[in-house]
């Protein structure tokens, strides 16, 4: 199954590229408004185009119906606690971008949400959901700090590495599961070696943007900050701005949002029947975690991605492998179909 949806993703993203050119195209004698209006059009159908034929090539429907006909009324509590943390995920994630586009593009709790739905859309069609944060900004109606917005939008993605790394590593020491055929020793340098990288990131970047602002004050060039341009000079005043210091928060918050999707994935394994001692979950579950978040994918081949790393995962601990596959696909269903559903009817504000 993991063959063909590669074979999928590869395919879809090809087609991406290709409408992506003819947008180009078609941009250079269209007005712009119509042109915007076009394009939401366009990525709107093909998300859901993309899901319906996904949906459809899924095998696993016989299973999951018998399992959901099988299933109590403890184990459906469990379903809807999961579905009702949709909206504390996505609180969790509208925080913690509100806080990084606060010296930029300050807005109330309720637009920052929006902006989050509207990301799914984006995320859903391309490769490590990388049309998140430009998607998001296009309800931002001061294009200058579209850039900015999307640069810190990666900071942020950084700081939930940092504790999906963390807790993964943590966890796969402890647990003793190898599914890589990787020594412990070299998982844990390798872990090290990342946490080393993001951090000498977090405070180099700033730096270095703040030394090639004063370089170009210094030749004599016009530096404003990042509401007065759109050019590169946008990105490195946002850099030149954040704070190393502000990292631990934006990890906090990451860890905030990592703690429901963990409490989700715990809700919906009970669910589909996947039993385990707590001890058991709490370590299963970061390990989980850490192998999809480093698993190259697009958010539309998420359940088969999930299912695949799930099965290979849990094996240690249960023998229950199709429940895991069913909670995976489940799971996807909650936290990338139905934001994405709502994201869809998030227009851009009007300027």
């Amino acid at each position: 199954m993991t063959d063909k949806y590669s074979w999928d993703s590869r395919w879809y993203l090809f087609v991406t590229v290709r409408i992506s050119g003819v947008y180009h195209l078609f941009a250079m004698k269209t007005p712009k408004h119509i042109l915007r209006k076009v394009f939401n059009v366009v990525l709107i159908v093909a998300a859901y185009g993309f899901l319906a034929y996904i949906l459809y090539n899924f095998d696993g429907y016989p299973a999951l119906f018998a399992h959901f006909r099988s299933v109590g009324i403890a184990e459906w509590c469990c379903l809807v606690a999961a579905v009702l943390l949709i909206p504390v995920n996505i609180l969790c994630e509208a925080w913690k971008w509100r806080y990084l586009l606060k010296d930029i593009a300050p807005m109330g709790i309720a637009e920052a949400q929006r902006q989050v739905y509207l990301g799914f859309v984006g995320a859903f069609l391309t490769p490590e959901r990388l049309g998140d944060y430009p998607t998001r900004v296009t309800r931002i109606s001061d294009k200058s700090v579209w850039l900015p917005a999307i640069t810190l939008g990666f900071i942020g993605t950084m700081a939930l590495s940092t504790v999906n790394i963390t807790g993964g590593t943590l966890s796969l020491l402890l647990s003793g599961i190898n599914i890589t055929g990787v020594s412990r020793r070299t998982t844990f340098i390798v872990a090290c070696c990342l946490l080393l990288f993001f951090i000498v990131c977090i405070f180099l970047l700033p730096l270095l943007a703040k030394w090639i602002i004063n370089r170009r004050k210094a030749k004599g060039h016009k530096i404003e900050n990042a509401n007065g341009e759109r050019t590169i000079t946008a990105l490195l005043c946002a850099l030149a701005q954040f704070s190393p210091s502000e990292f631990p928060i934006l990890v906090w918050m990451s860890l905030c949002r990592y703690i429901v999707y963990a409490t989700q994935l715990l809700l919906v394994l009970i669910f589909c029947g996947v039993s385990l001692a707590p001890s058991q979950y709490a370590v299963v579950i970061p390990v989980h975690y850490l192998f999809v978040s480093i698993t190259p994918t697009v958010a539309a081949a998420d359940a088969a991605v999930r299912g695949s790393v799930g099965a290979a995962v849990f094996s240690y601990f249960t023998p229950n492998t199709a429940g895991v596959v069913i909670a995976a696909v489940v799971l996807w269903l909650l936290n990338s179909m139905i934001p994405m559903f709502i994201g869809s009817f998030m227009q851009k504000k009007s300027e």
